[in-house]
């Protein structure tokens, strides 16, 4: 059976710490994020009563190797009253090392102590895993799901986009299904960095609705999505759109996923880079639909977050059109490394030859 909802999960391990303490604690799972705030609560609540000892298990000397020392005093309890609290990060390795004598130990601790645990997976099928199980409690915080379940469903209703709807409340960001889905393709499913971006946009548009469009502009990271918005218009046959953005992206710069500026020779890749992957994408779906496939179930594999968007390019964009287009983003590339012209112009030339009527005619200087 699949891990709960690992905000969920937050909210168990805050009924259980709010109760008598289990003897054992263990968060695991792949949600870096999610364990962290975990991690966070844990200490918040048991540092109120507890002494806490706190270690690294990917230390290779001082805290780490002194762990087992630590976990023999969880066995006692303190002389003065308090409780003992040991917390093992990255402790993976550790506990494999250590598997046969922790045993032993994790059945002993004393009334009050508790040993936490933090670990990518905990192997179910060991005898320490099921003596944890037995003697405390295990948290699993899994990824979030970034796809809805259903052929007909939209990726709007996907755990993470609707996490991050929430979570961009909890901002005062009034974000719509669009905006969230947008933030998500640009911006990645790390909630890590979707968090980060939500407080930086709060403080600059916060209290506002908050649309896709309204986010082009202002979000930092992934460079600032300019290269989506040249290419969508590229695909959208709109030579005005498409120059205004690319004239955006020369004046403006581009940031990288910390928001730093990055050198303005890194645009003619990142476009065409990203012209390649769509193209891709728009000539997979147009085989499937040659083969017999249906307009819905194609969309719906090669669609990504914005199906409607993609149904609207592999409605408009023939076999023959896409290879056409594919000809010119190969004939761009080839003039930067053969001709002494800026990749600006390059660019502004890949425009004029796949959005412009003089495109035939440029197509074979």
């Amino acid at each position: 059976m699949a891990a709960p909802n690992p905000e969920k999960e937050l909210g168990r391990l805050g009924s259980a710490l709010s109760k008598e303490p289990p003897g054992v604690v263990v968060l695991q799972g792949p949600a870096r994020w999610f364990k962290d705030r975990a991690l966070d609560a844990v200490r918040k609540v048991l540092a109120e009563h507890s002494e806490i000892t706190e270690l690294d298990g990917l230390e290779s000397s001082g805290g780490a190797a002194e762990a087992g020392n630590f976990l023999m005093d969880l066995r006692t309890a303190s002389l003065f009253g308090g409780r003992r609290v040991l917390l093992l990060r990255n402790g993976d390795r550790w506990l494999r090392q250590h598997a046969a004598s922790l045993v032993q130990t994790v059945e002993k601790v004393a009334a009050g102590n508790t040993l936490v645990v933090e670990v990518g997976k905990l192997d179910g099928r060991t005898q320490l895993a099921k003596t944890i199980k037995k003697m405390g409690e295990v948290f699993e915080f899994r990824a979030l799901y970034d796809k809805s379940f259903g052929a007909e469903r939209r990726d709007a209703g996907a755990e993470l986009v609707r996490w991050l709807l929430g979570r961009a409340r909890t901002r005062g960001l009034n974000f719509d299904d669009d905006a969230a889905l947008f933030m998500v393709e640009v911006v990645g499913t790390d909630p890590a960095q979707l968090d980060g971006e939500l407080s930086r946009l709060s403080a600059q548009i916060g209290g506002q609705r908050v649309t896709a469009a309204a986010l082009r502009g202002a979000l930092t990271i992934s460079f600032g999505s300019s290269q989506f918005e040249l290419v969508d218009a590229i695909l959208a046959g709109d030579p005005v759109e498409a120059l205004r953005s690319l004239r955006a992206m020369y004046r403006e710069g581009l940031r990288d996923r910390d928001g730093k500026r990055i050198e303005q020779t890194a645009v003619f890749p990142i476009v065409t880079s990203w012209m390649r992957t769509s193209i891709g994408k728009l000539l997979e779906a147009r085989a499937a639909l040659n083969a017999g496939a249906s307009p819905a179930s194609v969309v719906e594999q090669h669609g990504g977050w914005f199906k409607d968007r993609f149904a609207r390019q592999l409605d408009r964009l023939s076999t023959t059109a896409l290879v056409g287009l594919l000809g010119a983003l190969h004939r761009a590339e080839r003039r930067l490394r053969t001709s002494s012209e800026t990749p600006e112009v390059l660019l502004e030339r890949l425009l004029a030859e796949t959005l412009l009527p003089i495109r035939q005619h440029l197509a074979v200087l």
